[in-house]
């Protein structure tokens, strides 16, 4: 009678080692496969997040342009917007497609309600126009960078889970302005009012006849011709 207890106990090793090499051989692949999914879904929430801007823009296309761009620093006369704070724009979901919560509002997070709203502020400096940028919030739940903590505009989401407490909006940056140089030419020229050898002296400061016959000289050497100033009559 113990004949067959042994044949089936030695049957159940060779089924139990035959599924441990099995495992073996399909653990790697199954750890791309999950890998290869978790790529997946990260690709497709942020796929959704574009596909929720483009609809947005169609929409409303008056506020398309509010959608656009942020600023990585500050241009001319402008203080406190750098690196998207001073984004005004209507975004409201975040790179991964996750809506953003109000800034007023304390749940699922409670670091929103705890800042404070700035406002901007706008000065005028020797005829023009200063701004000084606040931090944006608001009774809204649109992309922001209050506190600059961030390289770009960003929220707190709606999403309980801690590993998307905080996320960036994906919006894109603001190319730099291109330079007109003829405006600047016609600009300068129009500022400028002096002739000759004044003009050197508004430009640069006058500091004296000397220097800036020398000046002249210099240029006129390294154009290959000479051409004194006549300011005072003397070739000087």
């Amino acid at each position: 009678d113990s004949l067959p207890i042994q044949r089936s106990s030695s049957s159940s090793s060779s089924r139990a080692f035959a599924l441990m090499a099995l495992n073996r051989r399909l653990a790697p692949a199954l750890a791309l496969a999950f890998a290869s999914a978790s790529d997946i879904f990260a690709g497709a929430a942020s796929v959704g997040g574009r596909l929720r801007r483009v609809a947005a823009r169609e929409a409303d296309p008056d506020a398309s342009f509010d959608l656009s761009c942020y600023m990585e620093t500050d241009p001319s006369f402008e203080t406190g917007g750098a690196k998207g704070r001073s984004y005004r724009g209507l975004q409201a979901t975040t790179i991964g497609g996750r809506t953003c919560q109000n800034w007023l509002e304390d749940k699922p997070w409670g670091e929103p309600a705890k800042m404070s709203p700035t406002s901007d502020t706008r000065t005028n400096v020797d005829g023009k126009e200063q701004m000084e940028w606040g931090n944006g919030l608001g009774n809204h739940n649109y992309c922001r960078n209050p506190d600059s903590s961030l390289d770009e505009p960003w929220c707190y989401t709606m999403d309980p889970n801690k590993d998307h407490k905080k996320e960036t909006c994906g919006i894109p940056k603001c190319e730099a302005a291109k330079r007109d140089f003829k405006i600047e030419a016609k600009t300068l020229a129009s500022e400028v009012e002096a002739t000759e050898c004044d003009c050197m002296g508004q430009l640069y400061g006058d500091y004296g006849d000397a220097s800036l016959a020398l000046a002249q000289r210099a240029v006129g050497a390294a154009s290959g011709r000479r051409r004194d100033c006549p300011c005072n009559g003397n070739g000087q």
